[in-house]
């Protein structure tokens, strides 16, 4: 698929206050990524250009955007949109899928990604929680160390049964961030990915993974959801083949900690800033308990709403890169066929049209009669290529806030910035994020 420019005369450039149209990325795109669209969105309408990392970009914006895309994915591929994945995981990892392929894999992942398939174990992640918290070991106080460390141990205790050392969970936590960095936002991702010690974490990573296979190889059925889907009655799909299955293995484990870890520090610092809430909450939660989970989050309708607005305002992107296969109308304006696409697809999220003040934390605002509309909150994406890992994460999440309302008091060793910008990609950033629990009681 040929990739092409559309030209300037047919979709009007949006650049941002005293830009001249040269820069080689727009700078209130990297910069304030929700004022960018917001104010392109308002002034140029739901499809304009930009520029970014060299290259001009058309931009398709808002919930008519969304439809446009997520109802019609037969125009868009994957696969063109975003090969990175490709790179390092091959050509039948499900994101990088189109068609038939993309259905078979999404059929063949429910058994290990559905709220049903995760949910059954939602007493078992709040026992260990509350195990993990209460002696974190060799991990410290940094929220980016601790939070995914947790994550992991609650994905190897449930969906993916298996015995890991902390070495081995450090390498998986690494490498995951690793892949993620280079694939959404290195702007060198070849060079990124063959650096000898990434070459050499992820051979470790996947020596894991298969030593994990040949104990299911040789026998052993602990009645987790990666054993559901290696032992699934596939009908007329073909079953999932040992490559998939490595890949598949390293998913359920570690794919999506780092985002799901971002979520939850950005939702503990926006509680902390407002301690009448957190009273709430902990009212709310008096009567939790293990078990409470697996009836839905009906009776917690306060924690809910703070996961809500957690997501809204700390969405994991504020755009994705997409490829149409063919030429394309939108907004009476024509996308041609291997046009560089950005779908601001969270850009609902910051607009006054759905949210009242809606660079506001308000929890508030999803309770009662008047709640949001949900088409407004796209996080995890939406259609059929919609997040597969959001069933892990809107299960992790409460689960994890409870524990920490009901049994702990923290502090924030840092000072949070709520401000979204877009990584230049020129070099990963280390962060120190120090969270300090303290037990209640």
């Amino acid at each position: 698929m040929p990739e092409t420019d559309v030209k300037p005369a047919e979709i009007p450039f949006h650049l941002g206050p005293g830009e001249s149209g040269t820069e080689y990325s727009s700078p209130q795109l990297m910069s304030d990524p929700v004022g960018y669209f917001t104010t392109g969105y308002h002034e140029r309408g739901p499809v304009f250009h930009t520029r970014y990392r060299g290259e001009s970009c058309v931009t398709i914006a808002g919930i008519e955007a969304n439809d446009f895309f997520w109802q019609n994915l037969s125009n868009w591929s994957y696969a063109q949109a975003g090969p990175g994945f490709t790179s390092q995981f091959g050509p039948t990892y499900v994101t990088q899928l189109d068609g038939a392929p993309h259905l078979r894999k999404r059929r063949l992942l429910k058994a290990g990604f559905s709220a049903e398939a995760v949910g059954r174990f939602v007493q078992t992640m709040a026992v260990e929680t509350g195990r993990f918290l209460q002696d974190r070991g060799a991990w410290s106080d940094d929220a980016n160390e601790w939070i995914p460390a947790l994550l992991l141990a609650l994905n190897k205790a449930t969906v993916a049964r298996t015995e890991l050392s902390t070495q081995e969970m450090r390498d998986a936590i690494t490498i995951e961030a690793e892949v993620i960095y280079g694939v959404s936002v290195s702007a060198a991702p070849a060079e990124h990915f063959a650096r000898p010690s990434y070459v050499e974490r992820k051979a470790r990573v996947y020596a894991m993974v298969d030593r994990i296979l040949k104990e299911r190889a040789d026998g052993l059925r602990p009645g987790d959801n990666l054993q559901q889907m290696m032992e699934q009655e596939t009908g007329n799909l073909e079953p999932l083949s040992q490559e998939e299955l490595r890949n598949d293995t390293y998913m359920l484990l570690v794919a999506g900690i780092h985002n799901t870890t971002r979520l939850l520090t950005r939702i503990i610092e926006r509680i902390t800033k407002d301690p009448e809430w957190v009273a709430e909450l902990r009212a709310e939660l008096a009567a939790y308990t293990p078990e409470s989970f697996g009836r839905g989050m009906g009776g917690f309708p306060k924690l809910k709403a703070t996961v809500f607005e957690g997501e809204r305002l700390h969405p994991g992107a504020t755009f994705l890169r997409r490829r149409p296969v063919r030429d394309l109308l939108f907004a009476g304006k024509t996308i041609p066929a291997g046009a560089r696409v950005m779908q601001a697809h969270t850009l609902p999220h910051f607009l006054p049209e759905y949210y009242e003040e809606p660079l506001a934390f308000r929890p508030r605002r999803w309770l009662g009669e008047r709640a949001p509309d949900r088409k407004a909150l796209t996080d995890f994406g939406g259609g059929a290529h919609i997040c597969v890992g959001m069933n892990l994460t809107r299960i992790h999440v409460p689960i994890i806030l409870a524990e920490l309302l009901r049994n702990y008091d923290w502090e924030i060793g840092y000072t949070p910035s709520f401000h979204l910008m877009v990584d230049p990609g020129i070099s990963p950033k280390e962060k120190h994020e120090p969270v300090v629990l303290r037990r209640r009681g």
